[in-house]
């Protein structure tokens, strides 16, 4: 296991603090939890942070709240028009802005956060050479299911990350990914942290969805994008219903697919078993509705959903991958099948629903893990300490 950083060291603060650019255009779901409970829990006495990001992400699909959650809780937000998709004219205009902005701004680091960022941020502070952090938040090259689109997505990262002086990386699968493409040297493990909250009781976050109290509820909170695998939840959920045609599946958010997934579960005869009530503010608060949370993404940094249902109290079944194995110990604190295995997804999340006592065992090893885990602002002093060691070396 890859040594962490060490959050509980006490940092000295410099003669001023560390001015830190944090870029992101991925602003929605894990990443804006993490980058907002960064920002607003670094020691502004250490760090000086500002935030670059689109007001709104092209496909946010009703999560649109960051820019104004950012300036909400006082941090600064500087406006630069970003796009998901590849698109090198609005690509290139990114990365002039931003080189302008970091060249107006006197930024000691610019910290990156996820794929599209990572190659426009890093770009931008290299006209510079203003020092790099990078936070991958699942390597996107890992999405690629042929060799060669993944070679060809690989073989950028490296090339990025030649002009990156440090990794943080959220996990120890990650960490091992990272140091494998880049050489151990720069790469540091700073895990998520998580803030407990207080989720609803089942029946009355049932009584909320308008579900019985009754009937068997597997579901999720994925959004409806290529990385999460929409299509082998639906995969699973044939797989359990056929078993069990009382249960209901529950999936709560949107996404660019969603249309196409809901036509896919029309055809097989699901929809109809189906609540789909869209992107919804706090959901994790309703996760109890659920018997087994279904999370089946091919490629994570570590799923804030999974911890949310484990706190929760809700059995949760995985993909094997990076993040989503680093928070499940199969048969302890939840259920793993092959990435890409739909059906055997449904198969171990039937096994939950008919056999309580696992239910049980999983859900209390998963709780005990959860409070375990790091806050915020530990997780914060840990990355304070990346910054002063990359401020302080020659």
């Amino acid at each position: 296991m890859a040594a962490r950083v060490g959050a509980g060291a006490t940092l000295t603060p410099p003669n001023r603090p560390i001015r830190v650019l944090q870029v992101m255009e991925a602003t929605i779901g894990g990443t804006k939890r993490h980058l907002f409970d960064l920002a607003t829990s670094l020691d502004p006495a250490a760090v000086a942070v500002e935030v670059a990001c689109p007001a709104v992400r092209s496909e946010a699909h009703g999560d649109t709240s960051f820019a104004g959650d950012l300036h909400d809780a006082g941090v600064t937000v500087r406006e630069i028009p970003m796009v998901r998709a590849l698109n090198p004219w609005a690509d290139a205009t990114t990365i002039v802005r931003l080189a302008r902005l970091i060249r107006k701004g006197g930024y000691d680091i610019v910290h990156t956060h996820s794929t599209k960022a990572g190659i426009t941020g890093r770009l931008a502070a290299r006209w510079d050479r203003v020092r790099t952090v990078h936070t991958p938040h699942g390597f996107y090259y890992l999405n690629f299911a042929g060799r060669t689109g993944r070679v060809m997505a690989r073989g950028l990262e490296r090339a990025l990350g030649a002009m990156t002086h440090r990794v943080i990386a959220l996990s120890d699968g990650e960490h091992r990914e990272a140091a494998g493409l880049l050489g151990s040297s720069r790469v540091r493990l700073v895990p998520n942290g998580f803030e407990p909250f207080e989720p609803l009781s089942k029946p009355e976050a049932r009584r909320r969805l308008g579900l019985s109290p009754d009937v068997p509820v597997v579901g999720t909170t994925s959004r409806f994008t290529a990385q999460k695998a929409p299509m082998d939840i639906v995969e699973a959920f044939r797989v359990i219903h056929t078993a069990r045609p009382d249960t209901r599946l529950l999936w709560i958010n949107g996404g660019e697919l969603q249309t196409v997934v809901e036509q896919r579960l029309a055809d097989l005869g699901l929809l109809h078993a189906t609540l789909r009530p869209g992107f919804t503010p706090e959901a994790r608060t309703l996760l109890p509705a659920m018997d087994v949370y279904l999370h089946l993404a091919r490629w994570e940094g570590v799923p804030y959903a999974v911890m949310e249902a484990m706190w929760a109290g809700v059995p949760v079944v995985g993909a094997q991958a990076i993040g989503t194995s680093d928070l499940i110990a199969d048969g302890d604190t939840g259920l793993l099948v092959d990435a890409g295995d739909g059906p055997a997804a449904g198969r171990a999340a039937l096994r939950v629903l008919t056999e309580p006592a696992l239910a049980r065992t999983i859900t209390q090893a998963a709780a005990r893990g959860m409070r375990r885990r790091q806050d915020r602002h530990g997780m914060a002093r840990a990355t304070e300490a990346v910054y002063r060691e990359l401020v302080q070396t020659n």
